[in-house]
């Protein structure tokens, strides 16, 4: 094949590969030949969505979303109502590549819905909220379209449904804007199961003029095709619309509760196996959305299980997923930072922090991308912190304070205790100082900023003193165990921190915090019965007239206490622990991520 015959998605993957194999310089010029391409474009978006994610910084965020409302302006264009208009007028008739790139443009289209809103939500505002919502609620509709077309279009080529899929596929919209996702099925064409007793919650009249609108702007009917496409661009096409239906289903069935209301009165609700479903089988595919499927399932594996305490915390078989996948891409993928990236972090679940730190090097080695090097760097600080290394995590935290645009308080809040852990009371002081003017001057406050807000006061006594090692380490412990790295600590490292915790209890900075992270050591530990001792005398030191500050203790013990008791077989005590969690408090720290633990465990209880 010439370079000139090569297909548009074809260099779109090869650039891609490039770009993932730290070859940046090398991907320009791959794509400076075809820079008006369709499927260039189009990688170009996936390439700055990922910079975005690995950096959290606004100027990358406002990068990406530029470029992905620009590209979703060309698919509009291409496939809307007055294209389809002008071909009737001028008697333009469809060919069968128009037909197929008709496909590609809507899958196209419905991803750079999924990935802006996924940008919208971590920005983590009430209106944000609702802008995601709604563009996920787009994104759905259509690639529940482009499924069924596509879906045809493999039954018709090949006489078959692809591998591992479901066929269900209707156009009633009616069923769809009253039925509820059946979790068997990750057909998009489920969703208008009629077996679901909810009642409809938007009129469907209003609703069903919105969807109508949406779909004469994309220029999509419910009308049959009968144009031929080549059996290998329609496996191809199944494959790309895999990916970004499985990216939705993920991050729609990782919301936290609080928003599951607005989720389902936008009429659609996430399905995690779904989605994992769909990843895999669109990283075996030739599209060039196939290692970004890869990398999102190593996402998933190793980030996003541990993170939210998925699956009850089951380190082992997200690990395995995540090993058998590095090493399916060892060939292509070897050197490339992110998948080195990914190798420290099944290492660092393992508690091999040693390997970790090795393999998070050579990724920072590698790949000269400021975005690996940060988010390598900020993987670096907590194994030290897992470590229970302060001095080495204060200079990695405060080179990621200066170094990284992203929410430069937390990495302050952060070398600022570990500096105090050291008992270097002049770092301590000065990096308080930093804190304040950082969060009293103007601009955008984030979740983390109102949380270091709220721990900033803690730093420093009121006379400008500092407090004591010990005082620092409960501070350590707690964001150890906020950030869910605590299971990734040794043995000895868990038995160190019972021991200051027992000695520290008349010097702790919130109410009992040295029992909560003791109770949750023991529990890591598999000392059960000692762990439910601790968190039951958590809650007593916190008794009604003390429960009116930092709830986020109590409510975390509460969640601890649930969860243990649950395992020991006493499931009506350990869910009425986790009911009381889920109803007596609001608006502590982290009350969102702790919301989705809740759900996740009050859930498989029920089950």
């Amino acid at each position: 094949m010439t370079a000139n015959s090569e297909p548009d998605w074809s260099v779109a993957r090869r650039g891609l590969a490039l770009f993932l194999n730290n070859k940046p310089d090398e991907t320009e010029v791959l794509f400076a030949d075809r820079k008006h391409s369709f499927h260039v474009k189009t990688a170009r978006c996936y390439m700055l969505f990922m910079n975005a994610l690995m950096t959290f910084e606004d100027e990358k965020f406002q990068l990406a979303m530029k470029l992905l409302k620009e590209t979703e302006r060309e698919c509009v264009g291409d496939v809307g109502w007055l294209k389809s208009v002008t071909n009737k007028v001028f008697g333009s008739a469809t060919t069968d590549d128009d037909y197929g790139r008709k496909l590609e443009k809507q899958i196209v289209l419905a991803d750079t819905q999924v990935c802006t809103a996924m940008l919208v939500l971590l920005q983590q505002e009430v209106s944000s909220y609702v802008r995601g919502g709604w563009m996920m609620r787009k994104a759905w509709r259509i690639y529940q379209h482009t499924y069924c077309q596509i879906l045809q279009l493999y039954r018709r080529t090949f006489g078959i449904n692809p591998s591992g899929f479901n066929g269900n596929c209707t156009n009633n919209e009616n069923g769809l804007l009253t039925s509820r996702y059946r979790s068997s099925e990750w057909s998009l064409g489920s969703y208008h199961s009629t077996t679901s007793t909810s009642p409809p919650i938007l009129s469907p009249s209003s609703i069903k003029n919105s969807l109508s609108m949406i779909f004469s702007l994309t220029g999509m009917t419910n009308q049959p095709e009968n144009n031929f496409v080549e059996p290998a661009e329609v496996i191809r096409l199944m494959s790309a619309v895999s990916f970004g239906y499985g990216i939705f289903q993920l991050c729609v069935s990782l919301v936290p509760p609080s928003l599951l209301k607005l989720i389902h009165f936008l009429g659609f609700e996430g399905d995690r196996r779904a989605g994992l479903t769909a990843l895999m089988y669109a990283r075996l595919s030739e599209d060039m959305r196939a290692p970004l499927a890869t990398l999102s399932l190593l996402c998933y594996h190793t980030i996003v299980r541990p993170f939210c305490s998925l699956h009850d915390w089951n380190i082992k078989s997200g690990v395995d997923a995540a090993k058998q996948l590095i090493s399916e891409c060892q060939q292509d993928y070897q050197n490339g930072g992110l998948f080195l990236f990914f190798s420290g972090r099944t290492e660092r679940l393992q508690s091999n922090i040693d390997a970790a730190l090795v393999a998070y090097e050579k990724a920072m080695c590698s790949s000269a991308q400021r975005e690996i090097q940060l988010l390598c760097l900020h993987e670096v600080a907590w194994c030290y912190v897992i470590r229970l290394n302060y001095a080495k995590a204060y200079q990695s935290f405060t080179r990621l304070q200066h170094d990284s645009r992203w929410c430069e308080s937390i990495y302050a809040y952060l070398a600022a205790v570990c500096s105090g852990a050291s008992g270097e009371s002049d770092d301590v002081l000065r990096t308080f100082r930093e804190i304040n003017a950082m969060i009293s001057g103007e601009g955008k406050i984030t979740q983390l900023d109102t949380f270091v807000a709220r721990r900033a006061v803690k730093l420093v006594a009121q006379n400008e003193g500092v407090y004591t090692p010990a005082y620092y380490k409960l501070l350590v412990y707690e964001l150890l165990y906020l950030w869910n790295a605590m299971p990734s600590c040794s043995v000895d490292s868990l038995e160190n921190v019972i021991a200051e915790c027992k000695n520290s209890q008349n010097d702790e900075p919130m109410l009992g915090l040295a029992c909560l992270i003791a109770g949750a050591s023991y529990s890591y530990l598999g000392e059960q019965v000692l762990a439910i001792k601790y968190f039951k005398n958590c809650l007593k030191l916190r008794a009604p007239h003390c429960d009116s500050e930092d709830q986020h203790i109590s409510a975390f013990a509460l969640y601890e206490l649930g969860s243990t008791l649950c395992k020991s077989n006493s499931i009506p005590e350990g869910v009425s622990a986790l009911l009381k969690a889920q109803s007596q408090y609001k608006d502590y720290d982290f009350e969102s991520r702790l919301s989705v633990r809740i759900h996740s465990a009050l859930k498989a209880h029920s089950q």
